[in-house]
Order: structure tokens, then sequence, then C-alpha cells
């Protein structure tokens, strides 16, 4: 769905589209690790595990594999575990110095220009704000969702749905911002238009394999693209 207009708001995912949290929630695992006695993992392993929250993070990270046993979802291992990223994670969310060039200057001039910006996440609800207010960001936004605060999270389309409602906007003037496969998906499904970023955490695979409609390498771009409909050229 190529832009015919400017858009009226933008979503956009959090790790790894506007900073670079791995290092934080690298050492939010090897404590929830550390907390139910399994050996540690490596930073390149917690990276290519982020993406469907921090239940499927964590399945990951104790089971070593992408697609793990539904059933550890649901054990008593891995809730523990998770009240052990849950004490790590909260005494180290300081990701100011990891967010992506041209973050903080895209955002300012998509806010000043009157797009209503939003952080749709598959991160837990209660990290969003405090990671944005760290990294120097949650000004820019109206409205953050997590991924555990509705009953299904990105790639499905209820959260989309979810944040158009509460900004008061329809999806087909919306764009999604995100690095991975369930950004553009979702996007897909719930009728926006979107942005796939080459340089987050998508499992290794190329975000453009997502056919999103469009691709950048550089944040900076999504500014450019906006200031085109300002200035008339398309």
């Amino acid at each position: 769905m190529i832009l015919t207009c400017r858009p009226r708001a933008m979503l956009f995912d959090l790790d790894g589209t506007l900073a670079d949290t791995v290092p934080s929630l690298h050492k939010a695992v090897l404590g929830a690790l550390r907390y139910v006695g399994l050996p540690d993992i490596t930073p390149e392993m917690t990276r290519s595990y982020v993406g469907n929250g921090a239940m499927m993070l964590l399945a990951r990270a104790v089971s070593r594999v992408m697609d793990p046993d539904p059933a550890l979802l649901e054990s008593s291992l891995l809730k523990k575990a998770r009240e052990g990223f849950n004490r790590t994670y909260a005494s180290c969310l300081d990701c100011r110095e990891q967010v992506y060039p041209g973050v903080p200057e895209t955002l300012s001039y998509l806010k000043k220009s009157g797009i209503l910006l939003a952080v749709l996440s598959n991160k837990p609800d209660v990290f969003v704000r405090p990671v944005l207010e760290k990294a120097g960001l949650l000004d820019y936004f109206v409205f953050t969702l997590g991924g555990d605060v509705l009953k299904k999270k990105k790639p499905d389309p209820e959260p989309f749905y979810y944040v158009c409602s509460e900004m008061k906007v329809v999806p087909g003037d919306c764009v999604m911002v995100g690095d991975s496969s369930n950004d553009v998906l979702g996007a897909r499904r719930s009728g926006m238009t979107s942005i796939g970023l080459t340089y987050g955490y998508n499992r290794g695979r190329p975000i453009a394999d997502s056919l999103p409609d469009y691709v950048f390498d550089d944040f900076a771009l999504i500014g450019e693209l906006v200031s085109g409909f300002d200035q008339g050229f398309y």
C-alpha cells in the first residue's frame, strides 16, 4: 500500500526500531536463567530470540530453540524465569546511548508536522514507557501499548485496531514502522501501510522478505518520505 497522501498517524515498534535494547534485554535474560539455575546464553542468541514478547523470549532462551514446545510457555519453570527477568530488567532499563541515529530528529519533525505518533510493542507494557523515558523519546508519543495488555499481540491485527481506536484514526490513514515480520504482517492484516527497517531484529531474515511497502536502512528516510508530501513532490 504505497502512500498517496501524508499519514494522520504513525505507529512504531520499539526494540530494534527506535533503539538497540538487546544489551539490557540480555542482562534481563541472564538474570532469568540464573534465577532458575540454567546456564547463560550469548548476546547473539538473545538478539535472535527477540520479537514475540517476553515469555517467548524466555522460552527460547530456556530451550535454546526458536520454536519451543508450547507447554513450556505455561510451565512453572517459565513463570519463575519471568520473575527473574522482571527483577533484573527493572534495574537496567537505560537504552539512551543505544537510540538509533536519526530517531529523535525524525520523531521531532513528524510530531511538529501534526502526525500522531504511537508505540506498538510486544514488550511487556510495564516496561514500554520506562524504556522510552530513559531513552529520551517518551514525549514524542501520544499513546503506547505493550504486548500483554490485550489477549493477542503482533502480528494479530487486534493491537493495531486498538491503537487506532485510542487515537481516533482509521488504519488506512496510518503507517506502521518496524524491524520485524510481525510489524509488516500486522500492518498488512489491519490495512496499514508498512515501513520495514533493515537494521533491527528479525531473527536473521531480511525484512524485505516480508514484503513491506517501503524498506529503509536509515530511520531519517521516514522523515524524508513525509516531507515529500509537505513539499508537494507526490
